[in-house]
């Protein structure tokens, strides 16, 4: 029997620790992120950026170790080759028997927080023409999701239709965008008309929103756990809001991608979402043709996580993670087989 093609649906980067020092516009390059050792007598390896929290990087490779404060202060010289060498990337999944992968950041996650909108752009643009190089050794197996800045929504639809041009497959938004700046507001408009046309899906990530669920701060142990158990919320928020404002409706073939934010909530959200829709339509005016669920059906994504795989046999993405601490390193072909 012919083996299923498996893609990896959400597999990572380990950003190179110099990436942005040496690639970002020269204007930033003092304020550039950087991966520091040690810092403020913390001990790792920390990704910092100006008022951000430090990030320790250890996550970034840690799929297969032993997740101990031993290996926290780890530095990158522990990292496999995969996150930032392409060569070693296909090699990779050859081994792990998969086709194709799409890739998200991992570090630069936290620079969604980021309030100046010039120096955000300028750090997006200087990993996206990294993560497109990296690409474009394998473009039809190594697809790049790139990074956008929606501060000024122009300029982001601008930077989408160049990342499209340099071969990325998609894009990654805030999970969750600034309260005073709604994903219902028609401001956004020509940017979901732009990636809409240029068929690039929109990927809302979980730890990118603007939420406290997003905070990746370790220093606050209690909502660091709590934000670790609650991060859904932000997502599934942000994709409410775009089937009740009427942004699908509006711009039928977006698509949007709820990535490694797990997939057991989504029969409840809608069936929720359907109910009250259905009790309330009548007495609120809404801008909807369709039930809230068949929106979600036709445009939006959830990735599921490999620990709520249940029956692989229906399933043609795997999200390993690439080599960071949610991934999974069973060989997806070794846990096919296993299926009952």
């Amino acid at each position: 029997m012919t083996p299923y093609k498996i893609i990896d649906a959400d597999a990572h980067m380990c950003e190179p620790p110099n990436l942005w020092v040496e690639q970002i516009d020269k204007r930033f390059r003092d304020r550039a992120p950087r991966v520091v050792k040690d810092p403020g007598g913390r001990k790792g390896a920390f990704f910092v950026c100006e008022n951000l929290p430090p990030l320790n990087v250890a996550g970034a490779f840690a799929a297969g170790k032993t997740f101990d404060k031993g290996f926290m202060e780890a530095g990158l010289e522990n990292a496999l080759p995969g996150g930032w060498d392409p060569a070693a990337r296909l090699k990779d999944m050859e081994l792990d028997g998969v086709e194709a992968a799409v890739l998200y950041t991992t570090v630069g996650f936290v620079l969604f927080r980021l309030e100046d909108a010039e120096f955000q752009e300028a750090c997006f643009r200087a990993y996206n023409d990294w993560l497109a190089e990296f690409c474009s050794h394998a473009p039809k197996q190594l697809g790049g999701l790139a990074l956008i800045s929606l501060f000024d929504v122009e300029r982001g639809r601008r930077e989408l239709e160049r990342c499209k041009k340099r071969g990325l497959k998609g894009a990654m938004i805030w999970a969750f965008p600034p309260e005073d700046r709604p994903y219902s507001s028609p401001l956004y408009d020509p940017f979901w008309a732009t990636a809409q046309d240029l068929e690039m899906p929109l990927s809302l990530h979980l730890a990118t929103g603007r939420r406290r669920e997003s905070n990746l701060d370790e220093r606050n142990l209690a909502e660091f756990w709590v934000n670790f158990v609650v991060r859904p919320h932000e997502i599934q928020h942000s994709l409410l809001i775009f089937i009740f404002s009427g942004v699908l409706e509006r711009f039928p073939r977006l698509q949007l991608v709820s990535a490694e934010n797990d997939i057991a909530w989504v029969p409840h959200l809608l069936e929720r979402a359907d109910k009250y829709y259905r009790r309330f339509k009548q007495a609120y005016d809404a801008p909807l043709s369709l039930k809230p669920s068949e929106y979600f059906r036709r445009q939006c994504y959830a990735i599921l996580r490999p620990s709520l795989c249940l029956c692989l046999v229906r399933i043609t993405s795997w999200p390993t993670g690439g080599a960071h601490s949610g991934a999974s390193r069973r060989c997806p072909r070794q846990s096919e087989r296993s299926v009952p």
